[in-house]
């Protein structure tokens, strides 16, 4: 079965400035990411996402910045957060067959590496944009592949596609997604289209609900 279309980084650059994701805890918002992405040579693409959270007890402020090759398959990653107080870091490199991870935190200096027996996303934690161009990725593969290798975690996932069923979340009921992540046995991340990029990212689980925002639509965005 066919593939579906792949979205060019030069039109996902300019989206990527075009607006922002906004975090939704049980319908209200408790945080934002605000992405820069540049388009280079042979269908690369650079991202930089800042990140900021917080939420009950949890406050999250996180820089990611990620290189992906054709197809938005991704080639490195480092993440610098601040979770509370306490600072950590992450380095990833990936190469055709192999992928190493580094954490980094004032207690430890970990280096780890995985096999690569099926295609690699690139999910980052509270990194959404990584989402949702690990989503882009799942969606343009042929309908047949739908199994997948998670990065950094290093744990294979599954995914579905299209959506047969609505999703329902915080008494709202939603269409049913593009496509559906799932991310562990128990975790379901589900993805809506809009056009070459992403309206919405749902973890019913999790009470979590990713909306992206055009600047247009934002306080004092163009009219």
């Amino acid at each position: 079965m066919k593939a579906a279309p792949a979205a060019a980084p030069g039109p996902i650059a300019r989206i990527c400035g075009a607006g922002r994701f906004v975090s939704l805890y049980r319908n209200r918002p408790i945080g934002s990411e605000t992405i820069r992405a540049e388009a280079g040579p042979s269908g690369r693409l650079r991202v930089r996402a800042e990140t900021e959270i917080a939420v009950n007890r949890f406050a999250l402020r996180q820089i990611v910045v990620a290189g992906f090759t054709d197809g938005f398959r991704p080639e490195w990653c480092t993440v610098e957060a601040t979770v509370n107080s306490r600072r950590i870091g992450l380095d990833l490199d990936v190469g055709p067959d192999r992928a190493v991870v580094r954490y980094r935190s004032a207690d430890q200096d970990r280096s780890t590496q995985c096999d690569l027996p099926h295609p690699p996303l690139l999910l980052v934690d509270n990194c959404f944009v990584s989402h949702a161009l690990a989503a882009l990725a799942a969606a343009r593969q042929p309908q047949a592949a739908s199994e997948f290798l998670s990065l950094p975690a290093c744990e294979e996932l599954s995914v579905t596609r299209p959506g047969a069923l609505k999703v329902l979340l915080g008494g709202r009921e939603f269409a049913p997604p593009a496509l559906s992540l799932h991310l562990t046995p128990d975790l379901d991340e589900h993805v809506w289209l809009r056009g070459d990029w992403i309206e919405r990212l749902l973890i019913p689980q999790t009470q979590m609900r990713i909306e992206w925002v055009q600047s247009s639509t934002l306080p004092g965005g163009p009219s």
